[in-house]
């Protein structure tokens, strides 16, 4: 099992777990999608909303509320990142474990994740300087020397190093004023073939003054996906399709773009296999991107469940109106099997609000507009 593989084993049983708990609280029937009844928060709003109980951003000045709330918003919401770092220890206190792919090593067969409070003893113990670099190239400051750079196990910085300067730097912000939990997390090793960070791509900075949404830096993110002629097709048809787009729908599906390459990471379950995830690589699978056919169920005990197609093909892809795709994404809305079912394998954001509705729009939109894959995914009974 590849690296990605066991680590969206992980993810995909938390999601499940999560599921599970939402569904059993709000009272609804396994088979009856919910029903939208809330205002429509912005992302401020929610990424205060969604932050940790006893969170206070009161007597903060405007724009630190705005830069928190927004490294909420990404956490807590795009990122989920309390799927692989919260346990009973404390709200992204760390101590998740996750199998190594090969043998004992060391005496150690797993990692776990970090801790990342600002307990100054246990926690998170970077600069941003640092923070950001350890996303961006995925070195480990925890192991490394200057002699011997280490690459981060299992974290999905392969993912997040698209984000821009600004959002990492929003999370950075959020994860300094949360609780400090005291929670030493057993020291990880270097395994005997190193892996080195990577360089991170000439993406450049964020650009808050003209690309407020990193909407321009979206449309940018798919050149920087793998090398080749496959590649070199599947940029040529993305930016043909965008470039007979209008300015505000090419905002939208740069947007999209960065919320599913940077962040949300859709790759790693929609694509396969999807490249990227082995160790020392940053490949994108482009011949098959975002197409679908993922055993996805049989990590979870209810499979075998494929991951569906999300590219526009008409006969096999994503048929979803944009209305019933955000449905799915916010209530486990199932419009390929009988009429009142949910999707079987819990959807990144289960059973509740954790992404705007523009965002949620932006993902269709950027949907829409990638190359189209003809592959048939069976969705079983």
């Amino acid at each position: 099992m590849t690296q990605g593989r066991w680590w969206w084993l992980a993810m995909l049983i938390g999601w499940s777990l999560l599921c599970l708990v939402h569904c059993s609280d709000s009272g609804l029937d396994d088979n009856v999608p919910a029903a939208q009844t809330v205002t429509e928060p912005t992302l401020v709003e929610l990424g205060l909303r969604l932050a940790p109980e006893g969170f206070n951003a009161t007597g903060l000045p405007p724009e630190v509320v705005n830069q928190v709330a927004r490294g909420s918003y990404l956490v807590n919401g795009v990122a989920e990142c309390p799927t692989c770092h919260t346990t009973t220890a404390g709200y992204l206190a760390g101590g998740v474990e996750f199998p190594l792919p090969f043998a004992d090593v060391q005496g150690f067969t797993s990692v776990f994740s970090r801790n990342l409070t600002p307990d100054p003893e246990t926690g998170l113990l970077l600069t941003e300087d640092e923070f950001i670099e350890a996303l961006r190239t995925g070195k480990d400051f925890h192991d490394s020397t200057s002699a011997d750079p280490q690459q981060l196990l299992v974290m999905p910085w392969h993912i997040f190093r698209f984000m821009s300067r600004d959002d990492l730097k929003a999370i950075y912000a959020f994860l300094r004023r949360i609780s400090p939990v005291h929670n030493a997390i057993r020291k990880t090793f270097k395994p005997p073939f190193p892996f080195p960070p990577v360089p991170f791509p000439p993406l450049g900075d964020s650009d808050p003054m003209n690309d407020p949404t990193n909407a321009q830096r979206g449309l940018l993110i798919p050149q920087f996906f793998s090398s080749g002629p496959a590649s070199e097709t599947f940029v040529s048809q993305f930016t043909t399709t965008v470039a007979r787009l209008t300015p505000d729908e090419q905002a939208q599906v740069g947007r999209g773009s960065y919320l599913v390459n940077a962040m949300a990471a859709c790759n790693d379950c929609h694509t396969a296999p999807p490249g990227g995830l082995i160790p020392m690589t940053v490949d994108v699978n482009t011949v098959v991107y975002l197409s679908g056919g993922v055993d996805i169920g049989s990590f979870v005990g209810v499979g075998p469940v494929f991951s569906r197609n999300l590219t526009p093909d008409p006969s096999t892809g994503l048929f979803l109106t944009e209305e019933q795709f955000i449905q799915a994404l916010r209530f486990g809305a199932d419009f390929r099997r009988p009429q009142g079912s949910s999707l079987r394998v819990p959807p990144h954001f289960p059973v509740e609000l954790r992404l705007t509705l523009d965002d949620l729009k932006a993902i269709y939109a950027y949907l829409r507009a990638i190359p189209t894959v003809v592959n048939f995914v069976d969705i079983g009974p």
